[in-house]
């Protein structure tokens, strides 16, 4: 069952948690009610590192100005 969150697949958002820019991959799975997004992270090198994170800490780029 998916839960309709308003992440877009492949578009970049904030993770709060890491405050590191992350790539959404995919919903993969619904925990406690939340839904839970693979992301993806640059660490440096063009290496990229992926891991799950709820869609509550994802919050969307701020507008440039």
């Amino acid at each position: 069952m998916k839960v309709t969150t308003t992440i877009k697949r492949g578009a970049e958002y904030v993770c709060v948690k890491f405050g590191a820019v992350v790539t959404a991959i995919e919903q993969v799975a619904i925990v406690k009610g939340l839904a839970m997004w693979e992301v993806e992270r640059e660490i440096g090198g063009g290496a990229r590192k992926r891991m799950i994170v709820p869609a509550r800490s994802l919050m969307p780029l701020p507008n440039p100005t």
